[in-house]
């Protein structure tokens, strides 16, 4: 109640937005009561001369002369003023102290006018009209704090009062009084009302000018750290480099990375992690003053700077992020590219940036890195793998190659490994570590893996059909095909397309893929195992969460990465050791197993002799055309095991 009473009296202080929106009303007010200031001093002359000239009325010289002066004042009075403020709102300058002066100036000049003419007429007319309708324009039109309104309208009634009350000699009858009061109060609750009104106008002003600046403001800068967004900051970029001051073989574009951030995060809070990038963020633009930084993303930035001392200034913001004290290992990585031309796109520049930075990622002895000519080959041919995927695809430049999976106990064929291998006109053969990174970093590695199923399905087929020995095929999934598309659907309607039984195809997935045991990618497997698809753990041993993988989902087979191997001889009973112990656990978890990477004839040996089931590696035979294995299997090189004859 006490907040409700001290606003509508206006004694709260107004913001500046608020106050500026006043005094601009004011201002204006005061031109258009200028006018209409004008036009009643111009009919009270025009009255006092034809009532003089007609000799009715006051016949005193003095009354008139005393009239005409009045109305020169105030005309001169409000045409100054409106000139003046008029000159002030054209020329957009700072209202503030004028514009209160020229509302005192004008307000007092009326109300003197006011009772100066009123207090005539109410000697000759009985009337008091003057005076009232300067307090009408006075205190109506203008804003006034309610407070003021107040103050003005009682004083000045009083005062007005007690004038004619004086120059009368006697007081004014009871019906006057009644009706002066009433007008008194009538004048200050509209006043009062006006004010309220101007006043929700002008919250409602500061509201949309305080909307309109974030909107500008979002339009060009980050809204977590104020570092300009990409779109400003490739637009900015552009004009920079287009300006011929600038010497732009000089100029470089700085890829910035900090490392480890998610760990940061899931430790200490998106909180604490949004206020140390807004921290940082500052510090980039305190480090690179004299250059243009932009926020890319998350925990990315990019800076257009001068190449100079940039190596040290780099080392300073890492300086800075280990000063943080976060015990996550965080730090930062940097990669830059030199600009050649002035008409470069700052996206590409920054693509070429963060590209230098990333073939680094898993240098620890390196922190910086200058896209050169060996990267600039690189990342042509990641952008011409990107680029030319789905002609590819078209084309039918995407190869299906198998690798044999044999068994143990007799190094007979009982599967293949399904690989795909890109044949390109420009570029021949790609290896599958070339384009399946790039393809996965871009989300489009999928679109492999469905040319793969499609391929794998109608090879079985042809092989039944032809009476061929047809054995069960591997497929490789990653957890972003089941994020990109419906790996489900996408197994079924093939084998219902081609005839093929669900258990010809051995879903594989990487251990890697099950580090976060998403929910979705749970069910999805669940419903493979339920459709009788044989799941199989690929790559165990290659990552850091092996045994949670064991412990939260269901596998048949479980396929032991070839790292093991590559150390079978330098540290053979270590090796050998842990071997024995992986393929022991998984006979105790009801698991198949399978070992990669075997290349010789003691390694098999052994695994044989451990209890390990399947074997794969280039002792049984490289990835290869399904008709170079079918040449094997006839010329006997390639045993076909007895239960797929």
């Amino acid at each position: 109640m006490k907040d409700k009473l001290i606003r509508w009296l206006g004694l709260r202080d107004q913001s500046e937005s608020v106050s500026k929106y006043m005094v601009s009303s004011n201002t204006r007010a005061i031109i258009y009561m200028a006018v209409v200031v004008l036009v009643i001093s111009l009919i009270l002359a025009v009255q006092f001369v034809v009532t003089h000239m007609q000799g009715s009325g006051h016949d005193s010289f003095i009354f008139f002369i005393q009239m005409v002066l009045c109305v020169m004042v105030i005309i001169t009075c409000g045409m100054s003023i409106s000139y003046a403020n008029k000159g002030l709102i054209n020329k957009k300058r700072n209202l503030a102290e004028l514009s209160y002066t020229t509302v005192i100036i004008f307000s007092v000049v009326c109300l003197l006018f006011g009772f100066f003419v009123s207090l005539i007429e109410y000697k000759e007319y009985n009337t008091v009209m003057t005076f009232i309708a300067m307090e009408l324009i006075v205190i109506c039109i203008l804003a006034w704090r309610p407070f003021i309104s107040i103050s003005i309208v009682t004083g000045t009634f009083a005062l007005f009062y007690a004038m004619i009350s004086l120059e009368s000699g006697m007081i004014p009858d009871r019906p006057f009084t009644i009706r002066f009061a009433i007008v008194g109060i009538a004048i200050m609750i509209t006043g009062i009302s006006s004010y309220n009104q101007k006043r929700n106008e002008a919250d409602k002003d500061e509201f949309l000018v305080s909307a309109n600046t974030h909107l500008k403001e979002t339009a060009v800068k980050d809204e977590l750290t104020g570092a300009a967004n990409m779109s400003f900051f490739r637009k900015r970029a552009k004009e920079i480099l287009a300006d011929p001051r600038t010497v732009y073989s000089r100029m470089l574009f700085v890829y910035l990375d900090v490392e480890n951030f998610r760990p940061l995060n899931e430790k200490y809070g998106f909180e604490a992690g949004n206020s140390f990038i807004k921290k940082f963020a500052g510090q980039i633009i305190d480090t690179f003053y004299d250059g243009l930084v932009g926020r890319q993303g998350d925990d990315h930035f990019v800076v257009l700077c001068d190449r100079e001392d940039v190596e040290n200034r780099i080392v300073a913001l890492r300086s800075f992020i280990y000063d943080c004290g976060f015990d996550t290992q965080t730090g930062l990585k940097a990669g830059g590219y030199a600009v050649k031309s002035r008409t470069i796109d700052p996206m590409q520049a920054c693509d070429r940036a963060r590209y230098a930075c990333n073939s680094i990622k898993k240098h620890y002895d390196q922190d910086y890195c200058e896209y050169d000519k060996k990267l600039d080959d690189m990342f042509v041919m990641r952008q011409y793998i990107v680029n030319n995927v789905d002609a590819a695809i078209d084309r039918g430049d995407i190869k299906v190659y198998y690798q044999p999976v044999c068994w143990a106990r007799n190094r007979k064929l009982c599967g293949y490994e399904a690989l795909s291998k890109w044949e390109d006109p420009t570029y021949g053969f790609l290896p599958t570590p070339t384009f399946i990174p790039v393809l996965e970093e871009y989300h489009q590695v999928h679109k492999i893996d469905m040319v793969v199923v499609d391929t794998v399905c109608r090879d079985i087929r042809w092989l039944m059909d032809n009476g061929r020995p047809a054995v069960p095929v591997s497929l490789n999934f990653s957890r972003l095909d089941f994020e990109l598309t419906d790996v489900v659907d996408l197994l079924c309607s093939c084998t219902r397309k081609y005839n093929v039984p669900h258990e010809m195809l051995h879903v594989e997935v990487t251990e890697s893929a099950l580090s976060d045991n998403l929910e979705s990618l749970h069910k999805d497997l669940d419903r493979l195992k339920e459709l009788g698809f044989p799941l199989w753990l690929d790559d165990f041993g290659s990552g850091y969460s092996s045994l949670n993988v064991l412990k939260d989902f269901t596998f048949d087979v479980m396929k032991i990465d070839m790292v093991f191997l590559s150390s079978f001889y330098d540290k053979e009973e270590k090796t050998k050791a842990v071997l024995k112990n992986i393929v022991s656990m998984a006979n105790d978890l009801h698991m198949h197993t399978l070992t990669e990477g075997v290349e010789t004839l003691d390694e098999a040996e052994y695994l044989k002799s451990i209890g390990c089931e399947r074997l794969q590696g280039y002792l049984f035979g490289k990835p290869m055309p399904l008709k170079e294995a079918l040449v094997k299997i006839t010329a006997g090189t390639l045993p076909v095991s007895e239960e797929y004859i």
